[in-house]
């Protein structure tokens, strides 16, 4: 097995600012003075967020960010870990002495976020296989004859030449072929088992490592149903990018919300994975002196500035040596707040001004600088370990099939378990099926005119339910999947045609289900005419409406974030399908510049199919009335077939639409496609080191061998 190679972060005269509205000097006092303040254009000034940041993360030790609310800890390690690109940056990022960018880091790291986001219906045990199945171990903690990256090695047996010369030689039999090809199906077989064995074999140790035993076949769960706790949901989530092997992993306050107990477990469990040489970066909040204890160096950070970076046994010496000594049964984490950082403010009651922290930021950053463990510290940037950065050290993503795979089977043990929303979404079939079944019953044996108005109401109220009750299934369950959906993505679990696919295989059955349900309670009730093709065509038409109900549900979802946004720009959008759907306004003689809605309301295609569907060649009593009435009503040339074509038409539209929205927002913040391409930035990392670096080494080499020479 190939060994990982230690990586050592280091990192320059980092600078990074945002564009943020620039007060004005004089608040407006006047009417037109507030009017030229609204319609002017905005003026926009840089703030700064890191001030020339100089620093080194080495491997094998747990390095933690500390600092009050505000001083860019959780910016910095975003940006390290290329999880920040809106803002400008400036300064000199390097891995192993190869310059390198967040970007190109990410190719690198696992990250875990404050925020733990997990699909609530998995198990612990199934979220962490996830980890193992989508995002196999970097190749160099990969046996080459692992069940991983091993090929089925199957005994080719071949058929020997034909040779005229040659009469004696005889046919392999068939038996021979048969037996050759079990023998390769049956290995097959052997190495899909010893995979399954091995990610079960790793999903334990994680298991245990981080001891999950306890709550390992329990669901992630959320708000509304009870699952794991806080602290077994962090471990869990740090479990995850723990099974990727990857060789840098930076947390963003992993112990936050935690009790002490389930805090200082976190720390054990990151003190293990140092263990293994892998570098460890975590934002910490106000650590307990067990905790501070376990800590290898230390990174303060105070409105955006270095107030020590070094090892942490020698940080109270150094409190020391400003003048702020930290009592023995202090906490250092605790004496670095109260006492160091905000000495200016010890006895008030008030924050006090951004000004004042500002200079008070600057003279420790200057008693920093002169300090001998800055010094020190420059040392390590300048000359870092060179150590070659190998190609099988880089995140891998399992094949788009395999994600495909199980992403679906993934989905369709969520919409079992998810047992309220599948039971609602059947229940609204039967329901309304026997609602609109009751309320028209038997519509065939009413008067003429009465036959007219209510399968014109029922038809119509059929269009409007299931286009409707589709749309809002679907933005129900996907806008509380889409957070889900991105953090998994960001995180390089699949891709996102995977997931798209996977979605719709498990949704589109579904979609198919329940209007059939939907047709067969109601169709015989309302009395529509005894034909079964009829009926077919009634059901062909629900289902249809409930695909591009579903698409629309999907477009929706994917462009805004949480329902009540979606809540309030529905109606913008189905009103004016239902408007023009062909039974409030008869559109073949409605206003000329309105007119054109009524050919992208999914809504008048599928009620015109479904009328043409009962109303075509009706008689009653021996008269044809169902033509005139077709006639009358002016819902257009086309036949059943056009119609239900243009529902699947728009479908296809929206569902493309949903599809190029969620690409945009997966692209979003992303920065440059070409710049930022992951083989680009992996050769990027895969070069020689920087120049400095080289000449720096070659310098102190040729020092060394004239000492050596002159026999210093």
């Amino acid at each position: 097995m190939e060994q990982n190679t230690p990586l050592q972060i280091s990192f320059d005269n980092l600078s990074y600012a945002v564009k943020v509205r620039a007060k004005s000097d004089q608040a407006p006092k006047t009417v037109v003075d507030r009017l030229k303040a609204v319609f002017s254009k905005a003026r926009y000034e840089d703030k700064v967020i890191l001030n020339d940041l100089s620093g080194a993360f080495r491997p094998g030790r747990v390095t933690v960010i500390l600092g009050p609310s505000g001083s860019g800890k959780t910016t910095l390690l975003n940006l390290l870990a290329g999880h920040e690109s809106s803002g400008t940056v400036s300064g000199n990022i390097w891995v192993n002495g190869r310059q390198a960018s967040g970007a190109s880091i990410r190719q690198l790291a696992g990250y875990v976020h404050q925020d733990d986001v997990i699909l609530p219906t998995q198990t612990v045990r199934e979220a962490i296989t996830m980890s193992i199945i989508l995002r196999p171990p970097p190749l160099s903690l990969v046996s080459p004859k692992s069940p991983e990256t091993a090929v089925a090695s199957i005994h080719e047996l071949r058929e020997p030449e034909s040779n005229p010369h040659e009469k004696d030689v005889l046919p392999l039999p068939a038996t021979t072929k048969d037996q050759a090809r079990h023998t390769g199906a049956q290995s097959k077989r052997n190495d899909k088992d010893a995979a399954k064995a091995k990610q079960q074999a790793r999903s334990s140790h994680a298991i245990q490592l981080f001891g999950l035993e306890k709550c390992q076949d329990t669901n992630i769960g959320d708000s509304s149903a009870k699952g794991v706790s806080g602290g077994e949901r962090k471990r869990t989530a740090i479990a995850m990018e723990n099974v990727t092997q990857a060789p840098i992993l930076f947390l963003d306050e992993p112990t936050s919300g935690l009790d002490a107990h389930s805090a200082l477990m976190v720390m054990y469990q990151l003190k293990a994975v140092a263990n293994e040489g892998r570098t460890v970066v975590a934002v910490l909040h106000q650590p307990s002196s067990e905790m501070f204890e376990m800590i290898d160096d230390l990174l303060v950070l105070f409105e955006g500035r270095t107030v020590y970076l070094g090892e942490r046994a020698e940080f109270v010496d150094y409190l020391a040596q400003l003048g702020h000594p930290c009592g023995m049964y202090s906490n250092p984490a605790d004496h670095v707040f109260n006492s160091v950082l905000y000495e200016h403010l010890r006895g008030s009651k008030r924050m006090g001004t951004q000004t004042i922290a500002v200079e008070r930021a600057e003279q420790l950053l200057t008693q920093w600088r002169q300090s001998p463990g800055a010094h020190k510290l420059q040392q390590l940037i300048d000359a870092p370990t060179l150590a070659p950065i190998t190609a099988s050290q880089f995140r891998r993503t399992s094949p788009p099939l395999v994600q495909v795979k199980y992403l679906t089977k993934r989905a369709a043990l969520n919409a079992m378990r998810n047992k309220l929303v599948v039971n609602i979404r059947l229940a609204q079939a039967v329901f309304f099926g026997l609602l609109i079944g009751f309320v028209f019953l038997n519509t065939q044996d009413r008067p003429v005119s009465v036959q007219r108005q209510n399968f014109s109401g029922a038809l119509f109220f059929t269009a409007v339910t299931q286009f409707l009750l589709s749309i809002l299934s679907v933005v129900n369950v996907f806008t509380q999947e889409r957070l889900v959906f991105l953090r998994e993505w960001q995180g390089g679990y699949y891709g996102l045609p995977a997931y798209f696919v996977s979605k719709n295989l498990v949704e589109v059955p579904i979609q198919i289900l329940m209007p059939i349900i939907y047709a067969s309670i109601s169709y015989w009730l309302l009395g529509l005419r005894s034909d079964g093709v009829k009926f077919v065509i009634y059901t062909v038409v629900c289902i249809c409406l409930n695909l591009c109900g579903f698409s629309f549900g999907l477009l929706l979802g994917s462009v805004f974030k949480n329902m009540s946004t979606i809540l309030a720009a529905l109606p913008g959008m189905f009103l004016p399908f239902l408007l023009f759907g062909g039974l409030l306004v008869n559109t073949g003689n409605s206003t000329v510049w309105l007119r054109w809605v009524q050919w992208i309301s999914p809504i008048k295609y599928g009620y015109t199919a479904m009328m043409k569907n009962q109303f075509t060649d009706y008689v009653v009593d021996g008269q044809p009335i169902g033509d005139a009435y077709l006639e009358q009503v002016d819902l257009g040339s086309f036949s059943i077939g056009i119609n239900i074509v243009f529902v699947l038409f728009l479908a296809f539209l929206a569902w493309v639409s949903a599809y190029i929205a969620l690409l945009y927002l997966t692209n979003k913040g992303r920065g440059d496609p070409v710049k930022n391409n992951p083989k680009k930035l992996q050769q990027e990392l895969l070069g020689a080191p920087d120049e400095r670096f080289v000449q720096s080494m070659s310098r102190e080499a040729r020092v060394n061998h004239t000492l050596s020479s002159s026999g210093i």
